[in-house]
């Protein structure tokens, strides 16, 4: 080798050393810094055409980063943020809503209620009882009203914060679009873009954290994003989310959608996968499906209550047609107060082949409502018909008559008797129950039931379950009210003011009373959460609110086991990533040592060379 050769040999060794000694002292200095990954300066040995000799150059600063890890760790990430929110909220619904243990909880408030009642079925004529019957009627309603109040709080705070968050999202998403630019711009240079990778790294950690996005690099390095449904989100240009803050979020109020505007204009709107996960999506999950499924739980709850206490029920009577023997039978039921929206006739009966079938006839004052599908009773698969009471239309007893078919003979007498027979020797068809449900808006109409609750919208009206406008049912339970009729008069409950066999010592009423709350069997709507739509919850208003309760905690209780899994997972993917490109401090000092090593044996090379050099120059003189 000629001394010019070893001289840049040596040389160029040493520009490599210096240019690697900077790289590593940046590492051990950047040791503890979040997002900072171990760099390397690889060199590549060249040949001189013309000379012939041999030489060492840099390429370009690389990092240590395993994308495997660190595409898992995203991922964990977006779940962990999804099971965060979900376990925050979870949890103070669950608190919301109170224990069996708590006395204002709404279980020991419907206790206290039907206590109450206990006393004035031993007591009926007195005023101190009457009085703490509405007492713990308000105190009932108060809680039902109060809890509802702070769930839709909860809703739009829920909505706020998605509002908020999307902003995050946006600025997230035009800083990636300026760091792409830049790294472009870099890697056209011919420099690295180690650091700004770094940089670009930390900000899709933050965006993988509100939102569960996939990304993508190119074969040439560009970057693309898209939601989990295939939106995009980044594609040479940033894509913005759209999201409006819904005004006036309350019961039965859909939320504003969250949508994708791509750089052109168009909009889309994300879809439910794109909501399993990160931040925005579980506060999506809370405003639209876990909050408006606790306020659901709360109106069948005030629904149920209501119905039960002011609902006159005639549960008929076995009635033929006359004749010796009889050649059609079937039952008759009480139907003269049949003249509310939501009054509801059931009727069941089994077919030739033994299949039992229930049928409802629903009570509906708006024609245009009609045909009602089965969504409008909360029994399994009982065939359901709407009845028109707006007198626009056929009588009630045309409209049962044609619902039901030849198979029946339907009648409704003057006094209001509904009867329907059928000739079981010729169809087949046999008559098992016949039962009538008619609302009373007013105390002072016949019979035990008693309005003791109203619905405090518009001014105030009786509750009667009707399903125009979206249903009264939606939202009662922000508007429950002691009726003003039962707060002015007390006595009504001990029977003064009552129908048919009803006096100041009768305690046939708060019996009554007592055995809707406590002992007669409900069916509630699967729509609560509570129980299938094929199998839904049975039980009396007592069972139906312990089990709200009981199903909150277990809500609570699946969304915190849910975020201790998600953690140990974010933990474990964290500490895998990180492991992958963290510095080695120790590793760098070596590095540092071996590199100094390497400087002094080069540069004792070139003052080798130079000394050669020097006396060469001294033979030539």
């Amino acid at each position: 080798m000629s001394l010019t050769s070893a001289l840049n040999a040596a040389a160029s060794g040493l520009s490599l050393i210096n240019s690697q000694l900077k790289v590593t002292s940046t590492n051990i200095a950047n040791a503890n810094t979040e997002g900072y990954t171990t760099k390397s300066l690889p060199g590549t040995q060249g040949v001189n055409e013309t000379s012939g000799s041999s030489y060492v150059m840099s390429t370009q600063v690389k990092r240590q980063v395993d994308e495997t890890l660190r595409n898992a760790y995203w991922s964990e990430l977006s779940g962990g943020g999804f099971a965060k929110t979900l376990a925050t909220y979870t949890a103070r619904l669950d608190s919301l809503f109170g224990s069996l243990d708590d006395s204002t909880s709404l279980p020991n408030r419907v206790t206290e209620f039907t206590d109450a009642l206990t006393q004035l079925a031993a007591d009926p004529s007195s005023q101190s009882v009457q009085a703490t019957v509405v007492s713990a009627a308000e105190g009932l309603a108060f809680t039902l009203n109060n809890t509802s109040e702070q769930v839709q709080g909860m809703r739009a705070e829920a909505d706020s914060m998605t509002y908020d968050q999307v902003q995050s999202v946006n600025e997230i998403l035009k800083s990636i679009e300026a760091q792409e630019t830049r790294i472009i711009e870099t890697r056209a240079e011919g420099q690295s873009t180690a650091e700004l990778d770094d940089q670009m790294d930390m900000l899709l950690k933050d965006l993988s954290n509100y939102m569960d996005v996939e990304v993508h690099k190119d074969s040439d390095g560009a970057l693309r994003i898209s939601t989990q449904s295939g939106h995009t989100l980044y594609d040479d240009e940033a894509s913005q989310l759209s999201f409006e803050r819904t005004a006036h979020l309350t019961a039965g109020v859909e939320g504003g959608p969250l949508s994708v505007v791509s750089p052109n204009g168009s909009e889309m709107k994300l879809s439910a996968a794109d909501m399993q996960g990160g931040s925005i999506g579980g506060l999506l999950t809370l405003r639209d499906e876990v909050l408006p499924e606790a306020q659901t739980q709360l109106d069948e709850i005030a629904h149920s209550m209501s119905l039960a206490l002011s609902r006159n029920v005639d549960g008929g009577n076995a009635a033929d047609d006359g004749a010796t023997p009889p050649v059609e039978t079937g039952f008759a039921a009480d139907v003269s107060g049949y003249d509310q929206p939501g009054d509801v006739i059931e009727l069941s009966f089994t077919t030739a082949s033994g299949l039992t079938r229930d049928v409802s006839f629903v009570a509906v004052s708006d024609p245009s409502m009609l045909p009602l599908d089965g969504s409008a009773t909360a029994g399994a698969d009982d065939l359901v018909f709407g009845i028109d009471i707006s007198g626009s239309g056929a009588s009630i007893e045309d409209q049962i008559s044609n619902a039901l078919g030849p198979k029946f003979s339907v009648s409704v007498d003057a006094g209001g008797e509904l009867t329907v027979l059928t000739d079981t020797a010729s169809t087949g068809v046999t008559m098992t129950g016949l039962t009538s449900y008619t609302a009373k808006t007013d105390v002072s109409e016949p019979g035990l039931a008693v309005p003791v609750f109203t619905d405090g919208r518009d001014g105030g009206k009786p509750y009667t379950g009707a399903l125009e406008n979206g249903g009264q049912k939606a939202g009662y339970a922000l508007a429950i009210k002691v009726n003003p009729e039962v707060s002015d008069d007390p006595s009504i409950l001990g029977g003064e003011a009552g129908g048919s066999g009803s006096s100041a010592q009768d305690s046939t009423r708060a019996e009554y009373l007592i055995d809707q709350l406590n002992t007669t069997q409900f069916t509630f709507s699967s729509e609560t959460g509570i129980g299938a739509s094929q199998s839904p919850f049975q039980g009396s208003i007592a069972d139906f609110t312990r089990q709200v309760i009981s199903t909150q905690g277990a809500q609570a209780d699946t969304a915190q086991r849910r975020l201790d899994v998600t953690e140990t997972a974010v933990s474990t993917a964290k500490l895998a990533y990180e492991q992958s490109y963290k510095v080695d401090v120790d590793e760098q000092l070596v590095n540092l040592l071996e590199l100094q090593n390497a400087y002094s044996a080069n540069a004792r090379v070139l003052s080798a060379v130079n000394s050669m050099f020097d006396e060469l120059m001294q033979v030539v003189r």
